[in-house]
């Protein structure tokens, strides 16, 4: 195995807009942000950080309805975005 000098950039570079400007040349992409959730199915998974008593009072909500913990989450952000959100800052969560 032989040892080789790194290439200058200059070159390296130039041999690089000579390959892109080919006909041929596949189209690269910008990096683009990768999305913040998972697709499962029609549905999207995401994380959610949520304070113990509040997830208490979901949970509580959920077994009364005979509901997932997921539903109530869903149908709570369903009817806040529905009928409008107060935000009361003397509250807390």
């Amino acid at each position: 195995m032989a040892i080789t000098k790194k290439k200058p950039a200059a070159e390296t570079k130039a041999a690089d807009d000579f390959i892109s400007g080919a006909p041929d040349a596949a189209t690269i992409q910008p990096e683009t942000k990768k999305p913040k959730y998972v697709k499962k199915g029609k549905k999207l998974q995401i994380t959610l950080t949520i304070a113990q008593p509040l997830l208490e009072r979901v949970d509580e909500m959920a077994e009364r309805l005979g509901q997932s913990r997921a539903a109530v989450i869903n149908f709570a952000i369903f009817q806040g975005l529905e009928s409008g959100l107060q935000i009361d800052p003397s509250k807390e969560f």
